[in-house]
C-alpha cells in the first residue's frame, strides 16, 4: 500500500525535523496535523523519549492556538483508520461551526463564518514555539 502521509507533497508545512511535520490544513482555519516523519501505525510503537516529544508537541501548539485563535474548545485526535500512519489532529472548535457539538468528521449541520486569521502569524508563532 502507498501511504500518502509518507510523502510530505503539496502539504503546508509550518516545521519540521527528523521526527516529525507540523502541517496547516486547508479544511478548518487553524486546523493542524502532526506526522510523524518513519512509519508507523500505533502510538505505542514510539520509544518513550518519542512519545514525550510528539505529546509536547501538541501541548505546545494546542496552547498557541488558544492564544491565537481564543476557540471555544480544541479537538485533539488520533484515528488512523484510514491511513495507518501514526498522526495528531489539532484542531480549534467554534460553539457555531459546522460540526458543533460534534466532531469535525461527521456531517455539517450548519454554516458557519469562521473568524478572520492571519496564517502567516499563525504559522510564525507556532515555528517560534517548536524551535524553543
Amino acid at each position: 500500500m502507498s501511504c500518502p502521509l509518507c510523502s510530505s507533497l503539496n502539504e503546508n508545512i509550518i516545521y519540521q525535523d527528523n521526527f516529525l511535520r507540523v502541517i496547516l490544513v486547508d479544511d478548518i482555519p487553524g486546523y493542524i496535523r502532526i506526522i510523524t516523519q518513519k512509519h508507523i501505525k500505533e502510538f505505542s510503537e514510539l520509544s518513550d523519549e518519542e512519545a514525550i516529544n510528539l505529546m509536547l508537541t501538541v501541548k505546545k501548539i494546542e496552547k498557541v492556538l488558544i492564544d491565537e485563535l481564543n476557540p471555544e474548545k480544541v479537538n485533539i485526535a488520533s484515528l488512523g483508520n484510514m491511513v495507518p500512519h501514526l498522526h495528531i489532529h489539532i484542531i480549534p472548535r467554534f460553539k457555531n461551526d459546522p460540526w458543533w457539538p460534534g466532531a469535525v468528521f461527521c456531517e455539517k449541520k450548519r454554516d458557519f463564518k469562521y473568524p478572520a486569521v492571519n496564517f502567516e502569524k499563525l504559522k510564525q508563532k507556532i515555528k517560534e514555539k517548536l524551535e524553543k
